[in-house]
């Protein structure tokens, strides 16, 4: 899961980048990536990246250097090979002239790679999904010239191998931007365009309404599944239908990953996310739960627990506090990273915990790590019960499409009864949200939801192959042996 940007026909097209970029950190905390394209100055791209947030990764300087009326941005969250900067986006092709970014997973990478690697001649470095696509792409349009209809051919070679999710934007020599969606639309990818006070137009591409909006773009549209958007850099848009399949986006993204002022599918996070609450309201009171507060696990979860302490009509009390310099633990590198986050991230006001019945509510829970030590937090600050909620359905199966759990293995819901996952937390009881439930907050009866049923919108096979592949590149990564694979 990582976030994207793309800007055309602004003279500050790299600074509008950084600034969009600040707008989706939450997507993506390893790194981030710049790449502007300026005709007027020898060399044409100029390119910056580096490890760690985005503001530690810019400075004032930088934007002296990356000029020009284009630039793609890329914030990134990996699966694999984390640490290694070289792994860090946007990818340069410099003799095709093209840059890249991508947001999601390719499944069967492992086999495209082999595939690609029998054809090339000498040493083709494809140590990153994100850098097959880019290799796919120019492999394709080869000498022909960068334009409209020789990319759209590209891409349909591209879609027609991929297997997996991938929202992608790219930058030309020539100062065009281009994006386009997978066939399954499981990652989001949106367009938005905005006039300057002299008149001109600006056009952007970006993983979040969130980060258009605070650049005031309007007329914000979804790119569809299996969609390709090309922006010349004299602002003529051309939009092509390549390969649209189902509409199956991913449930995680209301749930968790997008900020609560994003919009997607033409639903707001915000009235999900409340409706998620409304409705595990109305579970709680047909299994007779009784409760004197009601708690939300810091951010994610604040919308959904105000939802459902209305619906119960109980007090609503923030007594999780957050240490604010902490990142994301779900999104952190390893089990001992993530657990000592954990520890260091929230603390309980006690006083206010003591013989009370408690229904607290989290957005998922994925492995338990989060909620596990809540619940000892909550229990130690003398909490009469503890009641668990869940916005989420139980996760009980992989994701294959770009976020962190390869394997059901780690996964503290599978095949497991509501009552077994209470006893490995701690807590009196647990309560997850239905899938049923899930689609109708989300007003979405066609999801993704292949990690909550094991029903995928790709091919499986392939994801079985890549969830053993890439379990072996996390053992090699913690052996300090180098990366094979990474994504996004």
């Amino acid at each position: 899961m990582c976030g994207l940007i793309a800007v055309a026909g602004s003279t500050n097209s790299a600074l509008e980048t950084f600034a969009g970029l600040m707008n989706l950190q939450h997507r993506g905390q390893d790194g981030a990536g710049i790449l502007s394209v300026d005709s007027k100055k020898s060399g044409g791209f100029h390119l910056q990246k580096g490890s760690g947030l985005i503001e530690n990764v810019f400075s004032e300087r930088s934007f002296k250097n990356l000029t020009g009326a284009a630039a793609i941005g890329h914030a990134r969250y990996a699966t694999i090979g984390r640490d290694d900067p070289n792994l860090l986006q946007p990818f340069l092709d410099y003799e095709t002239g093209i840059g890249l970014g991508h947001n999601g997973n390719i499944v069967n990478f492992y086999s495209l790679r082999e595939e690609i690697l029998k054809k090339s001649v000498g040493r083709v470095p494809l140590e990153s999904d994100s850098a097959l696509v880019l290799k796919l792409l120019t492999d394709s349009i080869g000498t022909k010239k960068v334009e409209p209809e020789s990319i759209f051919a590209a891409i349909k070679v591209a879609m027609d191998k991929l297997v997996g999710s991938y929202s992608i934007v790219c930058l030309t020599r020539g100062g065009d931007i281009f994006g386009f969606r997978d066939p399954n639309g499981i990652r989001p990818l949106v367009f938005g365009c905005k006039t300057t006070v002299e008149g001109d137009k600006v056009y952007a591409i970006a993983s979040e309404s969130i980060a258009l909006n605070f650049l005031e773009y309007e007329n914000l549209e979804e790119i569809q599944p299996g969609e390709a958007i090309y922006i010349s850099a004299t602002g003529k848009v051309t939009r092509r239908m390549i390969k649209p399949d189902s509409y199956s986006p991913c449930m995680f993204e209301w749930v968790y990953f997008a900020r609560v002022e994003s919009e997607f599918g033409k639903q707001s996070v915000y009235e999900a996310r409340f409706r998620l609450g409304l409705i595990l309201a109305e579970r709680i009171k047909s299994l007779g739960i009784e409760a004197d507060i009601v708690v939300p696990v810091p951010e994610t979860s604040r919308v959904a627990a105000v939802a459902l302490a209305e619906g119960l009509k109980l007090p609503f009390r923030e007594l999780l506090i957050k240490n604010r310099y902490i990142n994301r633990t779900f999104i952190l590198d390893g089990q001992q990273s993530r657990q000592e986050a954990i520890r260091r991230k929230l603390f309980p006001i006690a006083a206010e915990f003591k013989d009370k019945r408690c229904i607290v509510v989290d957005d998922s829970i994925v492995r338990g790590n989060t909620a596990k030590q809540i619940v000892r937090l909550i229990k130690q600050a003398g909490a009469k019960e503890v009641t668990l909620v869940s916005s989420c359905p139980p996760i009980n199966s992989p994701c294959y499409y770009g976020i962190d759990f390869p394997s059901a293995s780690e996964l503290v819901a599978h095949n497991k009864s509501e009552a077994e996952v209470a006893a490995d937390l701690g807590c009196d009881r647990i309560v997850f949200q239905t899938v049923q439930g899930l689609k109708d907050a989300l007003e979405q009866q066609s999801l993704c939801t292949g990690c909550l049923t094991d029903s995928y919108p790709t091919d499986i096979n392939s994801g079985r192959e890549f969830e053993t592949r890439r379990l072996q590149d996390r053992n090699d990564d913690r052996a300090l042996t180098p990366a094979k694979h990474s994504s996004c």
